[in-house]
């Protein structure tokens, strides 16, 4: 036997990063959309519901395939809820859940986009405050959307642009396009506060057999008009949806 079969063989499989990470039996998945200000280059600016239309319909996709309790979305983000998911190995829900979205919604607009993801650990107790993170998030990114690109009209330069907006507080923000005819608190409610996609139970009856039958069935439901999360009916709707996942 030569030296070079002596050597111990090397088990390349222990050899793999996160192979043996596990997240925990529940938790939240947020995927990003890379570089998609150049992406979405020729979209109408600050929203394109062609686009937010996309995405919607391939959440709705991603919730059939892999059953996650929700997902929440705006711009180019998506958060969802799942249990025990690939037997909960990171390697496989960061890669497979982007990849999904990413191919599938590269689909619908024609051409190819990209996303990363996240896991990110939250008891029951503590989605609600999640998600109310990311609608606060969700109203910072759409008042800073429609500031840059109204300014935008007016200064011409994408840097110029940043610069004269860099520092300014929420409210000058909110005179600034007040000022140039736009009430950000009027714009479309899935624009301010995202949109959330869920499951919900419903009961229908069928004949069978000369008698009527009542059976259970699950759909998902859009929700384009989304309360605040920390209001009565956002906190409701909350346990509404968990509801069917505890």
């Amino acid at each position: 036997m030569s030296s070079r079969q002596k050597r111990k063989r090397i088990n390349w499989k222990d050899r793999e990063l996160y192979a043996h990470l596990l997240a925990p039996n529940v938790f939240i998945l947020r995927i990003d959309g890379r570089n998609f200000t150049n992406v979405l280059k020729d979209f109408e600016k600050p929203y394109d519901i062609r686009f937010a239309r996309a995405m919607v319909e391939t959440c709705r996709e991603i919730m059939r395939e892999f059953n996650p309790a929700f997902a929440y979305t705006f711009s180019d983000e998506v958060s969802f809820l799942f249990r025990d998911l690939f037997g909960c190995r990171v390697e496989k829900i960061d890669s497979i859940i982007a990849s999904e979205f990413s191919s599938r919604l590269s689909l619908k607009l024609g051409f190819p986009v990209s996303f990363d993801s996240r896991i990110i650990y939250a008891s029951f107790d503590e989605i609600s405050d999640y998600l109310k993170s990311r609608q606060d998030e969700c109203w910072r990114n759409h008042i800073n959307s429609y500031a840059f690109y109204t300014l935008l009209k007016e200064i011409k330069d994408r840097r110029k642009t940043q610069e004269f907006l860099s520092g300014k507080k929420s409210s000058e923000i909110h005179d600034l396009l007040f000022e140039r005819g736009i009430n950000i608190s009027k714009t479309p409610a899935w624009q301010r506060r995202g949109i959330m996609l869920y499951w919900e139970e419903v009961e229908f009856e069928k004949e069978f057999e000369g008698r009527k039958v009542r059976f259970k069935r699950r759909r998902i439901v859009e929700e384009w008009n989304l309360p605040l999360f920390d209001s009565e009916d956002g906190k409701k709707l909350i346990e509404k949806v968990l509801s069917h996942f505890r």
